[in-house]
């Protein structure tokens, strides 16, 4: 399989409804995958098999964790949801939250 590359800023695209996902790659052992949240939206916490690390790119917000204090998040924002353990994420800024989720498992 050959490299695969994206310009972040051209795949972003927001739905009034929900945060929204743009799926960027899937591969045998991994997914990239572009959130796009407007200001007020959410995911709520959640639990997967797998390790998602994330990596804010624009916007401010939260990270949620069952149980935890939310922690603030922001451009530049590196952080690892390990498998079972829940995640989530709020924007609470004034313009879009653009993250990306790198998945395995």
């Amino acid at each position: 399989m050959a490299g695969e590359f994206w310009n972040y800023q051209e795949q972003i695209a927001y739905n009034q409804e929900k945060a929204n996902k743009v799926q960027l790659s899937t591969t045998e052992y991994s997914r990239a995958t572009l959130w796009c949240l407007l200001p007020g939206q959410h995911i709520h916490p959640h639990i997967h098999a797998g390790d998602h690390i994330w990596m804010v790119l624009e916007g401010v917000g939260e990270f949620l964790q069952e149980g935890q204090a939310p922690v603030a998040i922001k451009p530049g924002t590196v952080l690892l949801a390990p498998a079972g353990d829940s995640h989530g994420v709020s924007n609470t800024g004034k313009v879009g939250l653009v993250f990306l989720s790198v998945s395995a498992g």
